[in-house]
């Protein structure tokens, strides 16, 4: 297993690094590891790659980022990437109406909670419990001039500084919910995903002093 202490950089932030990123691409050494909401966040993890490169990651910032690169030298490069996220979706025929629906579900999304992302007159929900569940808590409080439907979209709509214009996928599948006074209420009943839920053991990778930025690429036993 390979050692990682701290990020070498992000490719959108690094016009050098994202070339080197691009050579490695071009010459078929470009590894990518693929996390999902919970590692992403993760101080240490063990991850392994889709070469099949199996490393111990200390991570030196708050979170993982979406073009993070992990490793690089002559051999190979390795960059992170998210998961697809499908998404409970509302669109309204007006970007106001988007904004201050989302407000009015800001109350019921923060107590179950689940993200939120405003993109024109398009809220994005990610699921995180039974469809149905959410369909219940938040039924009540769609106007009955907006649509529903599920879609998988790019994770980096729900994170802090992603770009809100990130083409979502096509995999949007369209469903008539009720709304309004013809939908059951449920939305008192409890279905917390919160922190307590998605907490996970970092013993995975080895404890390593890690000052500053620099990129250990030595073999552990």
């Amino acid at each position: 297993m390979k050692r990682v202490d701290g990020v070498v950089g992000n490719v959108d932030s690094d016009p050098e690094l994202a070339a080197e990123i691009d050579a490695h691409e071009q010459a078929g050494t470009l590894e990518t590891v693929v996390l999902d909401d919970t590692e992403r966040k993760r101080s240490r993890l063990r991850v392994t790659t889709d070469a099949g490169t199996d490393l111990g990651v200390l991570v030196d910032q708050l979170e993982l980022v979406a073009g993070d690169v992990l490793l690089i030298d002559n051999d190979r490069a390795v960059v992170v990437a998210f998961e697809e996220r499908t998404a409970f979706v509302i669109e309204f025929p007006a970007a106001e109406a988007a904004v201050s629906t989302g407000v009015e579900l800001g109350h019921r999304i923060g107590n179950q909670h689940w993200d939120l992302a405003v993109d024109g007159a398009t809220i994005y929900i990610p699921v995180e419990a039974d469809r149905t569940i959410i369909e219940d808590v938040l039924g009540p409080y769609i106007p009955a001039e907006a649509t529903t439907r599920y879609e998988t979209v790019d994770a980096e709509r729900f994170i802090d500084g992603g770009d809100d214009d990130a083409a979502a996928g096509d995999h949007g599948v369209d469903h008539d919910y009720p709304h309004g006074d013809d939908a059951h209420d449920h939305g008192e009943e409890s279905h917390a995903h919160g922190d307590d839920e998605h907490g996970h053991s970092h013993d995975d990778a080895h404890d390593h002093d890690h000052a500053g930025s620099t990129t250990a690429t030595g073999e552990t036993q």
